[in-house]
């Protein structure tokens, strides 16, 4: 069939469909600053090659109207940060263009790079009411350390008096005066904060596993979680299939935590355990 200049016709679930080959050459080409956002260009993309949203969320597996919130960058219509990114990383990797270059645009378009606002009048409470507290908390502690100075001294005069039967009353040796000693003070147990995410990436499905998957695989994935929140030491601990193996460790390992802190202090979190889901299309 003859086809008109610059007009090419495709085929999607068996119907025809013309598209402009020339204006989406030409959208392609555009340099990503000629487009409104990161959304409106992989829109571009997925209309010049006559896929529909549908097809697109059929083959991601990310449902249809967290597409359309994707190319329009509507953060409010996309679940938490870290899914919403792995939407976006999901969705350009499945256009076949660079998802690390697009995520951070999208960071960028949707304002997650937008410092948080500080409520200034609950900062201004909480620091009032520790020093209410600060100042209640003196006078009991002052007490107290000044009873125990003088209980200790008392234990001390009744040591050098009592002089047991049958002893000389000499004054006891300096060294006996070491048997009062001062209770040690009991441990102070650290503040522990576990490793929390603030990334996590979806797998893709693995279309060649296809034909021998069940309705539903599963693989259980161990890993740690390092000081800087860094994946590492990742292995699969359990699998239904073992052909979704290595799609799980491969959106395991850009996974991001905010790391495991004692006292402050960032320390690796060991034996991670998460479990990946794949439902068949």
């Amino acid at each position: 069939m003859r086809q008109a200049k610059g007009v090419n016709v495709t085929t999607a679930n068996g119907s025809a469909e013309i598209v402009d080959m020339a204006d989406a050459r030409a959208r392609l080409a555009a340099d990503a600053g000629e487009f409104e956002h990161v959304g409106a260009k992989l829109a571009a993309i997925r209309e010049s090659r006559g896929v529909t949203l549908r097809e697109a969320a059929a083959r991601t597996h990310i449902r249809e109207n967290h597409l359309a919130a994707i190319e329009t960058v509507d953060a409010s219509g996309l679940p938490a940060r870290p899914y919403a990114l792995g939407f976006v990383r999901t969705y350009a990797e499945f256009l076949e263009i660079d998802a690390r270059a697009a995520v951070e645009q999208f960071k960028f378009d949707a304002g997650y790079d937008a410092p948080q606002p500080v409520d200034a009048e609950k900062f201004r409470a909480a620091e009032e009411t520790a020093e209410i507290q600060g100042r209640d908390m003196s006078l009991p502690v002052f007490v107290a350390i000044i009873a125990f100075i003088l209980w200790a001294a008392w234990q001390i005069t009744l040591t050098s008096k009592v002089t047991p039967l049958g002893e000389s009353a000499e004054p006891a040796p300096a060294a006996v005066s070491s048997t009062t000693q001062t209770p040690a003070p009991a441990p102070v147990i650290g503040e522990l904060i576990e490793a929390r995410p603030v990334e996590q990436i979806d797998p893709v499905y693995p279309f060649n596993c296809a034909p021998s998957a069940q309705a539903v695989e599963t693989v259980t994935v161990a890993f740690t979680v390092t000081s800087t929140g860094r994946i590492a030491g990742e292995r699969v601990a359990g699998s239904t299939n073992a052909c979704f193996d290595e799609a799980s460790l491969n959106a395991l390992r850009r996974w991001r935590y905010e790391p495991r802190t004692v006292d402050g202090v960032a320390k690796p979190a060991y034996d991670q355990i998460h479990v990946f889901r794949f439902e068949r299309p």
